[in-house]
């Protein structure tokens, strides 16, 4: 056997053998092509991602909700939240807090949010009303939100003052057996809203198409491979075009 047979016979089983490796790849190449060509039209490109563990793998890490119930003078089931900068009253946001929220409260038609070194003044369908930071004179230090009436009360390190919303006057007072407010769990319906709203502003599926079309998925290891496919693809294109060339009788004159 001629040495170009025993070469074209090696290259035909190679030429076998990493087309099947590559069919893989070939695959995934072409399904995620065509879905990032069409992730507008499929709405790829605004639907968030959702999976905890893909969230991780982005470095994502899961956002923590505080929750404060509000008392039934407001309306049935309302909560104060925050989710990451976000502030919602319910499922709605509301407004910002740059810091831990410490408490809410509701008065007659006035909702107060404690951040700290911030106190929120909203009306009960959510428009903000005033914003006092400790500069503006809120008391430094306070740490903790309760209701007297129609007073807010804060707890500070150096005692309790209360707080008139209409006169916007802050004054200590001397109490004892205020119920100063915790947070607790929400309810199911809003905290998955309010996480669907939170991770609909990070990655969508377009993004983790994008990355596994171009193996950035798995850093720079899934681009190597990549890379290695497509010299493989270009492989298999030569090796099958030299061995339809050689093919014994190819370029015989009939």
């Amino acid at each position: 056997m001629s040495p170009s047979r025993i070469f074209r016979m090696l290259l035909l089983r190679w030429h076998r053998r990493i087309g099947v490796v590559v069919a893989i790849f070939v695959v995934m190449l072409v399904v995620t092509g065509i879905a990032i060509n069409h992730s507008a039209d499929w709405g790829l490109d605004k639907k968030p991602l959702k999976q905890t563990w893909l969230l991780k793998h982005y470095g994502i890490p899961s956002p923590v909700l505080r929750s404060f119930p509000l008392n039934e003078s407001l309306q049935s089931g309302a909560w104060v939240s925050q989710l990451g900068n976000g502030l919602y009253l319910s499922e709605t946001q509301i407004g910002s807090c740059d810091s831990p929220l410490l408490g809410a409260v509701v008065l007659s038609e006035t909702i107060a949010t404690l951040c700290a070194g911030r106190l929120q003044l909203f009306t009960e369908a959510g428009e903000k009303l005033d914003d006092i930071s400790e500069s503006l004179g809120l008391p430094r230090g306070a740490e903790a939100l309760a209701l007297d009436g129609e007073v807010v009360l804060l707890r500070t390190p150096s005692g309790v003052i209360a707080f008139d919303p209409r006169s916007f006057m802050f004054s200590a007072i001397d109490v004892e057996g205020a119920v100063w407010v915790a947070p607790a769990l929400a309810p199911p319906t809003v905290q998955r809203s309010l996480l669907d709203q939170y991770r609909g502003s990070g990655l969508s599926w377009e993004r983790l198409l994008l990355d596994l079309h171009s193996g950035r998925l798995f850093g720079s290891i899934g681009v190597f491979i990549i890379d290695l496919a497509g010299i493989a693809l270009l492989l298999i294109a030569l090796s099958g075009v030299w061995v339809w060339v050689t093919k014994p009788g190819r370029w015989r004159h009939s």
